[in-house]
């Protein structure tokens, strides 16, 4: 089979090699590079067997490489100037979380990608979880009534298990443009408004444990338009890598510990419904954009919208560090 081509602009994010696996399976290869980091670029375009691509005219550079598409895993800081360089070249965007470094600019790329017509995906890989899938279907279906409160915490122990490189661009507030906590709460922030709908207000407290120029952890309280309210846990501090989540509804309830997701209804505590959680993987954000590109459904596609919204929902935090 012929390999479809992407270009990749910016090598920094620790979950590229995540996403280099999944486009390995489907068929895919980087086949440009672009990347402020001469030398990273370099690295990667002899590993990938790819073109270098300069950064000065990259939208003709980008127009001109017979690429299907861009794959965006810059630091966070640059992610606006390659989105919009990417769109107006006419190509179809993955970009890695969050969607820009503020809300105002996360607004602008998504309606850039509206106003083209062009596909702009973030990976928020939650959505592509199927257990969670089915919670959502099982929400809008009225399965626990009207949900009253929702709790979500994604966090890990990269930053005391020494996995998660913060020794560069994730620890600098001049390229993250936020912090720890907001690195994985945006996650949850996404997860919460896609199965429960839009958030209304939104504030958090952070602490800094790890002694970085950036937060570690934190947690945040959301209210929700419908009147409902949520908790967002999230940051590098934990002890070990968890995703749990605990939802009180007036008719039922769900809780995720452990992988397993169990529901039941109000009144009883042995759960009527478990399902197992598949294991995480942040590689599988891009998948809904390659179905996209191949012309499959892709029910896990994030809006650029929506994308947006995370923005404005860490800046009204106050979680924006520049």
């Amino acid at each position: 089979m012929t390999q479809q081509t992407l270009a990749l602009l910016g090598g920094a994010h620790v979950h590229l090699p995540d996403h280099l696996e999944h486009l390995q399976t489907r068929g895919w290869r980087l086949s440009h590079v672009a990347d402020r980091d001469p030398a990273r670029g370099e690295r990667l375009c002899q590993d990938l067997g790819a073109a270098w691509l300069e950064q000065k005219d990259l939208t003709d550079g980008l127009a001109r490489s017979g690429c299907e598409g861009v794959v965006i895993c810059s630091e966070t800081v640059f992610h606006e100037a390659d989105i919009t360089a990417a769109l107006e070249a006419g190509l179809p965007v993955f970009v890695e979380k969050p969607l820009a470094g503020s809300a105002e600019a996360a607004r602008r790329c998504a309606e850039l990608a509206i106003a083209r017509e062009c596909t702009l995906h973030t990976g928020y890989f939650l959505r592509t979880n199927a257990a969670l899938r089915g919670l959502h279907a099982q929400i809008e279906g009225g399965a626990f009534g009207r949900v009253i409160e929702l709790r979500l915490r994604f966090a890990h122990d990269g930053g005391y298990a020494d996995w998660l490189d913060l020794t560069g661009w994730m620890t600098d507030p001049g390229l993250a443009c936020y912090g720890g906590f907001a690195d994985e709460a945006v996650h949850c922030i996404d997860a919460l408004q896609w199965l429960l709908g839009p958030i209304r207000s939104a504030q958090a407290v952070t602490g800094n444990m790890l002694g970085w120029p950036v937060d570690d952890h934190g947690a945040g309280i959301l209210r929700f338009e419908t009147g409902a309210t949520g908790v967002v846990e999230a940051g590098w501090t934990d002890s070990e890598m968890r995703l749990e989540l605990d939802l009180v509804g007036e008719t039922g309830w769900a809780r995720l510990r452990d992988g397993r997701l169990e529901t039941g209804r109000r009144g009883n505590p042995i759960a009527t419904g478990t399902t197992a959680l598949s294991p995480l993987d942040a590689g599988a954000g891009i998948e809904p954009f390659l179905d996209v590109l191949e012309g499959r459904p892709a029910p896990g596609l994030v809006p650029p919208l929506e994308a947006a919204q995370v923005n404005v929902v860490l800046d009204e935090m106050g979680l924006r560090l520049q």
